[in-house]
């Protein structure tokens, strides 16, 4: 099989390497493992910007990015699930998608962007009469989460970027913001919300900015739930450990923060391609690369300038 490898830390461009590596064993007797012939696998920002730092551990071997996937199972040993046991039958990572009418390179987003996009709803409390913020609406997580929020009738405002506002208004945003038409972002919010706060802050981006001027827009009881890291790892964790931990009379923020990544499960795998079978929910594909231009993918992702997913398709036919 191929795979792209990354042998040392670096640029995507310069550390990546196009490999043949040994095909896996067909699964045999009572055996649980399912070999999967991946069709397309999305990328995450976050991988991306771990292939520049993360240096190789010793005896680890070549690291093979990225975990997000679909595609169809080949074969499966006596003891896989029985819905994963027919050669043919479509995947999403490990998760049957119960035959969902969707086209691959979306549904190789279910398992991120949709996981995460559902923490974040989960997390926030987002119900029926809330006014929801979410920051980097064009994203691959925060286009997901614009439509989960409005599914559970929240008023939803989305920043993003102008060039992105007729996808992220065709995706049901009440209110829409272009954070490049404003000095700062911080100050306008708290113009249009200081007289009727928001109820909760979804920030797919990371911007310290936003918490730490959110008492200005931010209903008391309200909280910013984060998964973006636009300020660099190691300034986002400062952050994070600023922010949830200081007190307030030593200068922290009167608001409750939350940051998160999350490990995709089955249910919400599961719960996400049902709202997509039904037709109530999508996930937008910003371009699909072929396998030998994953490099140039990686490049695309990190413009942060994305509408949706990146995708690399891996097979051809």
């Amino acid at each position: 099989m191929r795979a792209w490898v990354r042998k040392r830390c670096g640029p995507p461009d310069s550390v990546l390497e196009l490999a043949t590596l040994p095909t896996p064993p067909i699964p045999t007797g009572q055996s649980s493992d399912v070999l999967i012939r991946v069709s397309h696998v999305s990328l995450q920002y976050s991988t991306e910007m771990l292939i520049r730092m993360i240096p190789i551990l010793p005896l680890t071997g070549p690291w093979i990015p990225e975990i997000e996937l679909s595609g169809e199972v080949v074969a499966a040993g006596a003891g896989a699930p029985s819905e994963l046991r027919d050669p043919g039958t479509p995947v999403v990572a490990f998760q049957n998608i119960f035959n969902a009418a969707m086209d691959m390179a979306s549904a190789s987003g279910i398992n991120g962007s949709g996981s995460t996009a559902l923490k974040m709803l989960r997390t926030g409390g987002v119900r029926e009469g809330h006014t929801v913020l979410v920051n980097g609406a064009s994203g691959s997580v925060g286009s997901v989460l614009v439509q989960l929020c409005k599914l559970r009738g929240a008023k939803v405002v989305g920043v993003a970027s102008g060039a992105n506002e007729a996808m992220v208004r065709d995706l049901g945003v009440d209110e829409f913001i272009d954070y490049r038409s404003h000095d700062s972002l911080p100050a306008y919010l708290a113009h249009q919300f200081g007289d009727k706060p928001l109820d909760c802050i979804l920030d797919c981006v990371g911007s310290q900015a936003i918490f730490a001027h959110s008492p200005a827009y931010l209903k008391p009881e309200g909280m910013v739930v984060n998964i973006g890291t636009l300020e660099g790892a190691w300034a986002t964790t400062r952050n994070v450990l600023s922010n949830m931990y200081l007190p307030t009379w030593l200068g922290g923020v009167p608001r409750r923060y939350i940051m998160f990544s999350t490990t995709p499960t089955s249910d919400s795998a599961v719960y996400v391609a049902q709202l997509i079978k039904e037709g109530r929910l999508r996930i937008p594909v910003d371009s699909v690369f072929s396998m030998e231009d994953a490099v140039r993918a990686y490049e695309r992702i990190a413009t942060k300038r994305a509408r949706g997913k990146v995708v690399v398709k891996v097979r051809n036919d």
